[in-house]
């Protein structure tokens, strides 16, 4: 049984469960605070996504990034192969799956609403949650054209040559950093707008 719960589907399968049984057990409560509905489900699924998106972002740019700069230079140190071989491709994955999932979402919500094109043109009423779409396009666009790409160059998932190796780097690293900074304007935009 305790095996079983540090398995990825077990966690986020009891993490629906136990969201599941409080809904069920407040929902009266928790349906009139948070206008439960297929929209309101929607609202909190692009919530969660992009929390673990932006969780993940921050991990790279926080964590990540620099264990590896200081493993590369401990010439006593197991290096850094452990994290690009195992830690790097599959936290990886995870952050381009969030990106996806939060933009995708996102856009079902001012669908719904028939906004898409009002938030994308900073219309009147919808400045802010356009700001936030536009916000959460270019930091999806730098995850998946930018980010994704050149790290598969930097992890050797792609033949790339050193030189395209260190461009890569470089890539990555301003695309990442520009996700940071965006991602703090574009949290507000989410919280403001729901």
């Amino acid at each position: 049984m305790f095996n079983r719960i540090n398995l990825v589907q077990c966690k986020i399968a009891l993490g629906f469960v136990l969201t599941a049984i409080v809904f069920y057990v407040f929902k009266d409560n928790v349906a009139e605070a948070q206008n439960i509905s297929h929209y309101g489900m929607t609202v909190w699924l692009h919530v969660l996504a992009g929390i673990v998106w932006i969780g993940l972002l921050y991990y790279f740019n926080f964590v990540q990034v620099p264990a590896m700069g200081v493993a590369l230079a401990d010439s006593d140190g197991p290096g850094p192969a452990a994290i690009g071989k195992y830690v790097a491709p599959r936290a990886l994955l995870w952050f381009r799956m969030a990106a996806a999932t939060t933009l995708i979402l996102g856009l079902v919500l001012l669908g719904v609403q028939g906004a898409i094109g009002k938030a994308f043109m900073l219309s009147t009423g919808y400045q802010v949650i356009g700001i936030g779409a536009w916000m959460g396009t270019i930091m999806a666009f730098n995850v998946w054209f930018i980010i994704w790409p050149n790290q598969q160059k930097i992890l050797g998932m792609k033949e790339a040559t050193a030189e395209e190796i260190a461009t890569a780097k470089k890539n990555a690293a301003l695309a990442s950093s520009i996700n940071v900074i965006l991602s703090v304007p574009m949290l507000l935009t989410m919280i403001a707008w729901h």
